[in-house]
């Protein structure tokens, strides 16, 4: 039997990397292990004979997750250790090299159809999110990404979703760090200027009637406050930037999709790429 260590470097932290070489070391018929090392390199362990070598290499290029973004990849032959298995271990603190912080992802087609789906026990939960989606750098503290270095970390995980957390074959989920549901989760709320927390059914839907109406929001999230402001009405804006002391710096604006945005600003192929 033969072992390498494999040191893969880039953006492999929060984009699901580990469970994904978990799958594709067990299809390859590997043992061994995965873990992060701490900073933008993962260390996976294998043993077999050269046909799982190459069998995995074939699966990691082929089957990358769409986030996630392989620099280099380092193949060292080892001893064998005698694995009975292939698992994934807890993250090391060794950093060759400096962390990528993966950025926030929009939310994915799949997490959106459960959000819109009655039947579905996170139906109209604002935080759904998966292993290709969700808040990343504005809710980490530090890497390596795991659950209890993040803002989640206040929020452990309900039987439902560890049992999704803990299923290698939920590929959405398992050893997500940032899920959770209307059982576990954050809640969302609605509070006046005094503090008072607002008895409405839709809390979301009332802060958007808000907003059209000129009012503007203070909006708190995993990652901090961001004030909300219909930006179609000068006098909002002006009133804005008489309370935020910004007179003339631009602030951002949020759009719907790219044909709104096309309607306000001309947009080349760079800017697009950049932005989907």
């Amino acid at each position: 039997m033969k072992a390498w260590r494999i040191i893969i470097t880039g953006l492999v932290q929060g984009v699901g990397f580990r469970p994904f070489i978990y799958r594709i070391a067990r299809e390859a018929n590997a043992r061994g292990y995965v873990k992060n090392l701490g900073g933008s390199e993962v260390e996976v362990f294998l043993e077999g004979n050269e046909r799982v070598l190459e069998r995995f290499l074939e699966l990691l290029n082929k089957s990358l997750p769409p986030p996630a973004e392989i620099e280099s990849v380092e193949i060292h032959e080892e001893r064998a250790e005698g694995f009975g298995e292939f698992k994934i271990l807890p993250s090391g603190t060794l950093k060759r090299k400096i962390s990528m912080i993966p950025p926030d992802f929009g939310i994915c087609e799949e997490c959106l159809a459960e959000v819109l789906n009655r039947k579905d026990r996170r139906y109209g939960y604002v935080f759904n999110s998966c292993a290709w989606c969700g808040p990343r750098f504005s809710m980490m503290f530090k890497v390596p990404y795991d659950r209890e270095n993040t803002s989640m970390g206040s929020f452990p995980l309900c039987r439902l979703c560890l049992s999704e957390y803990e299923d290698p074959e939920n590929f959405r989920r398992f050893h997500a760090q940032g899920i959770s549901c209307p059982e576990c989760g954050p809640r969302i709320w609605l509070e006046g200027s005094d503090g008072r927390i607002l008895k409405v059914e839709d809390p979301l839907r009332e802060a958007a009637q808000l907003i059209d109406e000129g009012r503007i929001l203070a909006v708190k999230g995993l990652g901090g406050f961001h004030i909300a402001a219909l930006a179609s009405e000068d006098e909002v804006v002006l009133e804005l930037r008489r309370r935020k002391k910004r007179p003339q710096k631009p602030f951002a604006l949020m759009a719907l999709d790219l044909e709104t945005v096309n309607r306000i600003v001309y947009l080349d192929e760079k800017a697009i790429k950049v932005l989907t």
